[in-house]
Order: C-alpha cells, then sequence, then structure tokens
C-alpha cells in the first residue's frame, strides 16, 4: 500500500476511541469536532482502509481495532459523498480513486475477500456506488470463510446458513445480504435474489419479497419475476407487503408485482391484517440546508421500548427499526439526537404527511425508498403511507391564512423580512443553513478580500438567486416543522411562512434579513475555512 505508507495520528486515535466504545457497548463517539476532523481531511479514507485491514484477521489480531478503523472509514467517505452530492468533482474523484486503490491492494495480495467485503459495506453504508472495477474484484475474490470455516459452494446451502444465523428474520438476513453484496455485479445480486425466492424454503420467499425495494432496478425486477413463479406459495402475511410497497415502487415496476399479487390471490392466499402496534412520541430534527431531516419513533415492546428512525432528503433516504432496549437507553439516544439538530415532538399527521411528500419525490426519480421503511410500518402497527406530492402553494397559503393580518400589512411585513435573520428561535437552527456548491465556491474564491457585504448582495442577486425555490421550500418546511410545538411555545412560523411567501413571489433577496445571514454564513464558511479550494482533496503523494 505504498501511496498511504505515512501514518496519521489523529486518524489511529478516532479509531482506537471507536473501538473503544463499542467493545464497552457504547455508540461509537461521534460529536461535532469529529464531523470537522471527517470534513476536513476526506484523505484519511486511505489511512482508515489500511489501518483496517492490518488489524483484521486473520493477517491482524486485532479485530475490535480494525471495526474502528471501518466505522472512521464509513464517516469519511459518507462526508465525501455529501460534497459529492453537492457537485464536488473533486470528491468524486477522491472516492474513484480510494476504489481503484483497493481493487490493486485485493488483486496484489495484500487485501482477502473478507476485507473486501467489508469496504463495500461500509460504501454500502455511505450510499456511494461501487465501482465496476470493485464489483469485478468482488466477483474474483468472494468472501469464502467466516467463522466456521469455509462458504458452502452451494448457493442455497449458503442462502439457509444467513437465514439460519439472523434466526428466520427476513430484514436483517436482507440487510446482511445488501450490505456484503454491494460490490457485487449487479447480475449476480439479482441472481442471488432470485435464488431466495426460489429456494425453496418459507424464510428464503420472505426475504426475496423485500428485495422488491433493493436500490437497483434490474435486482427489483429480477426477484419480481422469480416471486411470479412461486406466488401461489407466499404466506398472507408477504402479501400485505407486497400490496403496502406496491406503490412505493416507480410507476413501470408495479405491474410486476400487480401480476405476483394477482397469481396469489388466485391460489386462495389472503391479506393478512396489520399487527397491532403504535406509536409512543415522534421527533423530528430541523430541516438542515441540504434539506435532510429525520425522525425518531417510539414504540412500546412490551416492557421495553422499540426505536425507528426516518431520513428524507429529496426522498426517503435511510429507514429501520431497533431491537427493543430498555427507557433509558432510549431515552440516550434521543438525547444523543438533540445533540446534533433540534429537535421538536410532533403529531402522528405531519409524519404521515411528510412520509407521503417524500415519497413522491423518490418515485420521481425512479427510485424505491429502503426496505427498512416497510419494517418502520409493522413496527407502528400499520401504515397506509402513499406517494402524495405537497402542493407548495396550497401548503404556504394554509400558513398565510394563519398569520394575523395585521402582520401582512405593507410596513409590518417589510419590517418581518428585514428582521428576519434575527429570529430567536432560528439561532440554532439555521447554522446548517448555507450555500455549499461549487459555482458559489469559485465565487467566494475569486471575491477573496472584498468587502463581505458588497459581496452577500452579488451572490443574493446571482447565484443564491438561483437557488430561490430550494431555500423557499427549507423555510416553507421549518415553518411547518415549527407550527408543531406547543402554541404556548410561540416559535416564529409566522415570520417565516412570510419569508418563504416573500421568496415564492419573487422579492429581492436582499431586502430579506435571513437571506442576507445565509449569503454571510456562505462566505464565512466558504472564504475563511477554504471549503472551496479544494486543497484537501489534492493529491499529496
Amino acid at each position: 500500500m505504498s501511496r498511504v505508507q505515512s501514518k496519521s495520528p489523529p486518524t489511529d486515535e478516532h479509531a482506537r476511541r471507536i473501538a473503544r466504545a463499542i467493545a464497552k457497548g457504547r455508540s461509537p463517539p461521534f460529536s461535532t469536532e469529529f464531523d470537522r476532523y471527517c470534513e476536513s481531511s476526506p484523505r484519511e479514507i486511505f489511512a482508515a482502509f489500511t489501518g483496517a485491514a492490518r488489524h483484521m484477521p486473520p493477517a491482524g489480531k486485532d479485530e475490535a481495532l480494525a471495526i474502528g478503523y471501518l466505522f472512521l472509514l464509513q464517516r469519511l467517505l459518507e462526508h465525501l459523498r455529501y460534497r459529492t452530492d453537492r457537485g464536488y468533482a473533486d470528491a468524486a474523484k477522491l472516492i474513484a480513486d480510494f476504489q481503484a486503490e483497493v481493487v490493486a491492494q485485493v488483486d496484489a495480495g495484500h487485501v482477502d475477500g473478507r476485507m473486501l467485503t467489508l469496504v463495500a459495506g461500509a460504501l454500502h453504508q455511505s450510499k456511494i456506488p461501487a465501482s465496476p472495477e470493485l464489483a469485478g474484484a468482488s466477483a474474483k475474490h468472494p468472501f469464502d470463510q467466516d467463522e466456521d470455516g469455509p462458504l458452502p459452494s452451494d448457493v442455497r446451502a449458503a442462502l439457509a446458513d444467513i437465514l439460519d444465523a439472523c434466526d428466520g428474520d427476513p430484514f436483517m438476513a436482507v440487510g446482511s445480504l445488501i450490505e456484503t453484496g454491494h460490490a457485487m455485479p449487479v447480475e449476480a445480486r439479482g441472481a442471488l435474489a432470485g435464488a431466495l425466492a426460489l429456494a425453496g424454503s418459507p424464510e428464503g420467499r420472505g426475504a426475496a419479497v423485500l428485495f422488491l425495494l433493493d436500490p437497483n432496478s434490474a435486482v427489483r425486477r429480477a426477484v419480481a419475476g422469480a416471486l411470479a413463479q412461486v406466488a401461489a406459495s407466499l404466506t398472507p402475511t408477504e402479501v400485505r407487503r407486497l400490496i403496502a410497497m406496491r406503490n412505493w415502487r416507480p410507476e413501470n415496476e408495479r405491474a410486476e408485482v400487480d401480476a405476483v399479487i394477482r397469481k396469489a390471490r388466485a391460489a386462495g392466499i389472503d391479506c393478512a391484517p396489520w399487527q397491532a402496534g403504535s406509536i409512543e412520541a415522534i421527533v423530528a430534527t430541523a430541516v438542515d440546508g441540504s434539506t435532510a431531516q429525520g425522525f425518531l419513533l417510539i414504540s412500546p415492546a412490551g416492557r421495553k421500548k422499540r426505536i425507528s428512525s426516518l431520513l428524507i432528503k429529496g426522498g426517503i433516504a435511510d429507514a429501520w427499526s431497533g431491537e427493543p432496549e430498555s427507557r433509558r437507553r432510549i431515552e440516550m439516544s434521543l438525547a444523543a439526537a438533540g445533540m446534533d439538530a433540534p429537535t421538536l415532538a410532533v403529531s402522528r399527521s405531519y409524519l404521515d404527511r411528510t412520509v407521503a411528500h417524500q415519497l413522491a419525490l423518490s418515485i420521481e426519480k425512479r427510485e424505491a425508498p429502503p426496505f427498512g421503511l416497510l419494517q418502520v410500518a409493522e413496527t407502528i402497527g400499520g401504515a397506509d403511507w402513499q406517494p402524495a406530492r405537497m402542493a407548495f402553494g396550497e401548503t404556504l397559503a394554509g400558513l398565510i391564512a394563519e398569520v394575523p393580518k395585521a402582520m401582512r400589512e405593507p410596513a409590518a411585513l417589510a419590517s418581518v423580512l428585514r428582521k428576519s435573520d434575527d429570529l430567536t428561535d432560528l439561532e440554532v437552527v439555521a447554522q446548517s443553513w448555507f450555500e455549499d456548491d461549487p459555482q458559489i465556491a469559485q465565487a467566494v474564491e475569486r471575491a477573496r478580500g472584498r468587502d463581505r457585504a458588497k459581496l452577500a448582495d452579488y451572490l443574493l442577486q446571482s447565484v443564491i438567486a438561483r437557488h430561490r425555490d430550494r431555500w423557499a421550500e427549507i423555510v416553507l418546511r421549518t415553518a411547518l416543522w415549527m407550527r408543531e410545538a406547543p402554541e404556548v411555545a410561540d416559535l416564529c412560523w409566522r415570520e417565516l411562512a412570510i419569508v418563504a411567501k416573500a421568496l415564492a413571489d419573487g422579492r429581492d433577496m436582499t431586502e430579506i434579513g435571513l437571506m442576507r445571514d445565509i449569503a454571510l454564513r456562505t462566505i464565512a464558511v466558504l472564504g475563511d475555512t477554504g471549503r472551496g479550494s479544494g486543497a484537501a482533496y489534492s493529491d499529496q503523494e
């Protein structure tokens, strides 16, 4: 691994801290300081990969530390992916270089199939597609060992072992298969999912149904064809799942699910009712500058509680339900969530409306939501979530109608817009509200040393103005979120509704204090830290 021989003490120390926390049964010690490290040290993905490979058995002797490095690698990759989402070509190149380095180390015999599978899992968790070269390496160097020895050569026997290891839990089994198979060629993953359906076991068919929400459309279609052959053997629960997820798939893929449902019904299989379940609390984070928002759902599970999570960002980005935990562990999870972003308790109707809108966004991109969404729906006792876009104009009009007329008078309205950068309720919420893409970074870089007030005006009248609709959406969604707070809290949702309307109406952004604040914060972030220069991403060999 010639390109990463030099050690990075901060990287090693972060890996050791993560390993110690996991060994004690605690969550990794992620923090704002740690996030800054990940943001400023993107090339440490190579050092984290090297550390994991060096310590992972059988080559190494410290599996706990190797896992610490893998956790670190995943977070570094995730921060890189955030940057690629914003259009930075240097981040995309670094990810490509990293995958090429992994392939080179595998081909040279320095990294085995197990480590390749673990790296593929880190890429999957970071939502980074495997490169064709990494997929090819995965096909040539499969993970052929487990704790008990060689993996059985017969695929059906291997799949049976995986299902058995997961105690027949289809969600756990599919989560493991999708993660470990992230670097497999699409054709192989489709064949794997089809093999589950045709394996002749109820557990295999149950897992195959969940592959209808695989991230790749080719895999989804392959498993739909296989399930059509065994539709008469499906259970009532699986038919219910098919019906629930039918409208979660892109419109051009729904006929395939309809065919499976018809065959199952023709064989006399009824649709099982949703099992009992409920929600005791729903907590939602504020909407950040990338439009992301998280939800934590607390459900009773006997004497314990179960926590479920949803992450939305231009669609349903992630969804899962955890194992039952004590009330104390649940409270710790909620406290940790509040450290990263402001949170509010929200209503079930707010959750349902948001999920419906985000499902519609996913479908418009011809994507399916993660299969964990079905697990969340079952945990809370059934959720008839159907894709339905939230009409911006209608929603905004509804909020504006609740704003006192006195606030909508021309003089009062102008005052609200001018002072909207001084809303106390936004002090923490808006910390992530800034622009970060290559075009704006270049504009800030070119104007380095220029008067900040004039630069803010320039940005508001040019590049930021072209993102008017996105900021109107963020402000409107934040108003809706604040509207969920108890009336006694008297949060500034009315003022935000006015700002959202001003943006939608095309009002000059320089007259809106909140937008000026966003422009100044953008200059501070991109100018003072040099995030737009790409220096941290350049080749430092």
